[in-house]
């Protein structure tokens, strides 16, 4: 993908950010990293959490929203030689929905394992964020922080009650105090008298600390090659759908161009056999100009072929319309001049509009590669003419060919 020289260059900066994950990709695959990313509202704890399991203050704590703007990653020290990146992302609470939920899927898509922290019970808002980023091949710990702050008996309701309702997901919980709250202890002095000493407790959180272990001997490489595949998959899907929008952009232009091309001609060519012959030769050229822009470049024997097949099915469809077509021919010959403008324009346009609905149906079928699909080329045909607006088609076609003989005249 990095080096493809058929992906245009309009493909490669809409999609500037994959790339540019996918090179972090290729890094963290060559230095074995385990990616652990921690979610989370506000004050949860997040950064404290993440501060606590490296032993460094790398991480900003603060209450306030938007403290923490970005993602930020900090390389832990290596583990049974995996190198441990772990990543801090901004509060869940700080982004309205929309960009909330494409925050935490980004970030998840590049996790290892993902740390979803909470200080109570879990809320409805975080439930659905806890669903939006679990992935089955992702083992997610839910953490509930600051259990320091409850009693034993709190703690053990709160933790049934997160356990029940994150059953259908595939997580742990664990229960940790990453900063605790500051104590006030009465200290006795050796002349009897009494004095007042703060202290500032460790952190407990070797529960998750072994939690961690355990799955990166269990799983660690294993987790970093799956996902690798998976999130090459997906920038590989985005610039497949990406290059389809680009080419269909270019595509679009040749149709109209052959459209434009074949109605004219059909209004300014007074024979009427020679209408049709000179319409179906059109085609044939638009359809080749097609495939080389998919790059399933056909001869002219196989676009011949192809566009038989379109044609033979919009023969059993609109049966009614190419009876016109004949008909508004024959009306050209015999006017004798009198209504020629009127009967050019109107054979013109459907001769725009036929080689509009042969333009789609072949632009389906190379987007398909080279495949009418299970659907076969039949049904495909049926539910392009009827998902297009024909009247529409045609009043620009009307319009754009009268403005052409208008300039002729």
């Amino acid at each position: 993908m990095l080096d493809d020289p058929k992906i245009p260059a309009t493909v490669r900066n809409q999609l500037q950010d994959e790339y540019q994950n996918i090179q972090r990709l290729i890094d963290k695959l060559e230095n074995e990293q385990i990616h652990i990313v921690a979610f989370g509202k506000v004050s949860t704890g997040k950064s404290s959490l993440l501060n606590a399991i490296s032993g460094e203050a790398h991480f900003t704590v603060s209450p306030l929203h938007g403290e923490t703007k970005h993602t930020n990653h900090l390389d832990w020290p290596s583990y049974q030689q995996q190198s441990v990146v772990l990543i801090d992302t901004p509060g869940t609470d700080e982004f309205n929905g929309e960009e909330r939920e494409l925050m935490a899927q980004q970030a998840a898509n590049q996790a290892d394992v993902i740390l979803f922290v909470l200080d109570g019970d879990l809320s409805a808002s975080q439930k659905q964020q806890l669903e939006i980023i679990a992935q089955p091949n992702k083992p997610i710990i839910v953490v509930l922080n600051k259990a320091d702050l409850y009693t034993h008996d709190e703690l053990q309701r709160l933790k049934a009650s997160i356990t029940a309702k994150t059953q259908h997901i595939n997580s742990q919980l664990v229960a940790v105090s990453a900063d605790p709250r500051e104590r006030t202890l009465i200290v006795e002095m050796a002349d009897g008298t009494r004095q007042e000493k703060v202290e500032s407790p460790p952190a407990h959180i070797d529960a998750l600390k072994q939690l961690i272990w355990e799955l990166l001997d269990k799983e660690g490489k294993t987790l970093t090659a799956l996902n690798a595949s998976l999130f090459a998959g997906e920038v590989s899907e985005n610039i497949a759908r990406k290059v389809i929008e680009v080419r269909k952009t270019a595509g679009q232009k040749i149709i109209r161009t052959y459209c434009m091309a074949k109605g004219v001609g059909v209004a300014f060519n007074p024979i009427p056999v020679a209408d049709l012959l000179f319409a179906a030769g059109l085609d044939v050229a638009m359809i080749r100009q097609l495939s080389k822009l998919y790059g399933l470049s056909l001869g002219k024997v196989e676009a011949t072929k192809l566009t038989t097949t379109i044609m033979a099915q919009l023969a059993v469809l609109m049966g009614a319309v190419w009876g016109v077509n004949l008909l508004s021919s024959a009306m050209k010959t015999v006017s004798a001049g009198l209504s020629t403008t009127l009967t050019a324009t109107a054979q013109g346009s459907l001769a725009y509009y036929a080689t509009y609905l042969v333009g789609q149906i072949a632009e389906y079928y190379f987007i398909q590669g080279n495949s009418w699909g299970k659907a076969g080329p039949k049904t495909v045909a049926k539910n392009i003419v009827k998902n297009l607006d024909r009247n529409s088609i045609l009043l620009e076609a009307r319009e754009q060919i009268l403005k052409t003989l208008n300039r002729k005249n």
